[in-house]
C-alpha cells in the first residue's frame, strides 16, 4: 500500500490505518489493544494478525476499507506494531511470511518463544531503538523520532533477516538467545505444575539451585523462557535455598489485549496478595526489602520478593530479586489461592480459548 509511516501520539483529525496502538484516531483500526475498533473480520490476537489478514483481502477491497487514509500510523515502537505496518505496507511479501511474522510478534507482545528466530527477531528490532545498543544514531532524537527512525530500519531489516540474512545483525540479539536458550534449559530441571483449570503455571527450582546465565544472581528465569514454556497467564516461579526463596509472580498480557478467542479472567489483586505476604514475612509496608507489586491494571505486572521497583516488562529480576524468609510451599500456597479467589468459571460448556494466534 503507497501510504508514508509515522509515529503519532494524538489521535488527530486525519483518518489513518492505525496499527497496534489504539490512540482513538479516525480511520481504520488493526489493533488489539484495549478500546480498538478494529473490524469484527479482521480481528486477531496480535496486531501483525489484524494486519495480514487486511493485506490478504483484494486490493479493491483493502483500498476501499482505507479509503481516505493518508498514513499508516502506530503511536508507540515495538516488534507487534512494526511487523503490523510492514504488513499492510507491503502485503503481498507479508503473506508469504505470515507464520514466521506471526510467531516474532508473539515473542514481542505475548514474551512466547515459538523459534529461535522469533526470539532474535523481537530482541533485534527492540534493540534497533536503544540508543545504547542500536547501530542507528539516535543521540539527541526525541522519542517520537527515535520511534520513527527505528521503525523505519525496521522496514528494511526485517526483509534482509527473513531471507538469510539475520547473523549479520547478532549484536542486536546475541545476549538475549543466549540469556533465553539457557533460561529454558534452567525450567526444564525443575518441578513444573501446570494447573490448567486456573491458566496458571508454577516453577519450583531444586534446592539451592542458581540460574546458569552468567549474569544470574541466583534463581532467575526470564519472561520469554517462562510464557515461553506454557500458555498460562500466569506463572510463579520459586528458588528455594539456604538463604530463603526467591520468587516472582507474573501475569502475561494475554489477560490485557483485546484477544476475540481468548476470554480473559479477572486478574489476582496484586496488592492484597503483597499485603498478605508481608504479613507472613513480618515485613514492613515500607521497608525496603519487601514484597512489591506493579500496578494492576498495567499490560504484564509482577510481584516479586526484593528491593526497588522493577522496570516495566523486565526479562529478569535480577538484582532486585532477593530471597523470602517463608517457605516455597507456603508462597505458593498464598499465591494459588489468591489465583483460584480471582478466577471467574463460565456457564457456558461452548467456551473455548481457542487457538490463539493463527491467522
Amino acid at each position: 500500500m503507497n501510504l508514508p509511516f509515522r509515529i503519532q501520539t494524538e489521535a488527530g483529525t486525519e483518518p489513518v490505518i492505525a496499527v497496534d496502538g489504539a490512540f482513538d484516531a479516525p480511520g481504520l483500526h488493526l489493533s488489539h489493544w484495549p478500546g480498538n475498533r478494529t473490524p469484527e473480520d479482521l480481528r486477531h490476537e496480535l496486531s501483525t494478525g489484524s494486519a495480514l489478514r487486511f493485506s490478504a483481502l483484494d486490493a479493491a477491497e483493502r483500498a476501499r476499507r482505507a479509503e481516505g487514509c493518508v498514513a499508516v500510523a502506530n503511536n508507540h515502537y515495538d516488534t507487534d506494531g512494526c511487523l503490523a505496518a510492514l504488513a499492510v505496507l507491503q502485503p503481498e511479501w507479508a503473506l508469504a511470511h505470515r507464520e514466521r511474522l506471526l510467531d516474532a510478534a508473539a515473542a514481542g507482545d505475548f514474551f512466547r518463544a515459538p523459534s529461535r528466530e522469533a526470539v532474535a527477531i523481537d530482541a533485534a528490532i527492540t534493540n534497533l531503538c536503544d540508543p545504547e545498543r542500536s547501530p542507528l544514531e539516535l543521540d539527541g532524537l526525541s522519542d517520537t523520532e527515535r520511534y520513527e527512525a527505528a521503525t523505519r530500519a525496521a522496514f528494511e531489516r526485517v526483509p534482509l533477516w527473513l531471507d538469510g540474512g539475520l547473523e549479520r545483525d547478532a549484536q542486536l540479539f546475541e545476549p538475549e538467545v543466549a540469556a533465553w536458550e539457557a533460561d529454558a534449559q534452567d525450567l526444564e530441571g525443575a518441578l513444573f505444575d501446570d494447573l490448567v483449570h486456573l491458566d496458571y503455571a508454577v516453577w519450583t527450582a531444586p534446592l539451592d539451585r542458581s540460574s546458569t546465565r552468567a549474569d544470574a544472581v541466583g534463581w532467575d528465569p526470564g519472561r520469554h523462557a517462562l510464557f515461553g514454556a506454557t500458555l498460562a497467564d500466569r506463572v510463579l516461579t520459586l528458588g528455594p535455598g539456604a538463604e530463603g526463596t526467591r520468587a516472582r509472580f507474573l501475569l502475561s498480557t494475554a489477560s490485557w489485549f483485546d484477544l476475540p478467542e481468548r476470554r480473559p479472567h479477572p486478574r489476582p489483586d496484586l496488592a492484597a496478595l503483597a499485603e498478605q505476604l508481608n504479613a507472613e514475612e513480618g515485613t514492613a509496608s515500607d521497608a525496603d526489602v519487601r514484597w512489591r507489586h506493579q500496578r494492576q491494571e498495567g499490560a504484564s505486572p509482577e510481584l516479586w520478593f526484593g528491593t526497588e521497583a522493577l522496570p516495566l516488562f523486565a526479562e529478569h529480576a535480577g538484582a532486585a530479586l532477593r530471597p523470602s524468609g517463608l517457605d516455597a510451599d507456603r508462597i505458593k500456597h498464598l499465591v494459588t489461592e489468591a489465583v483460584r479467589t480471582a478466577w471467574s468459571f463460565s456457564d457456558d460448556p461452548e467456551d473455548d480459548d481457542g487457538d490463539w494466534y493463527v491467522v
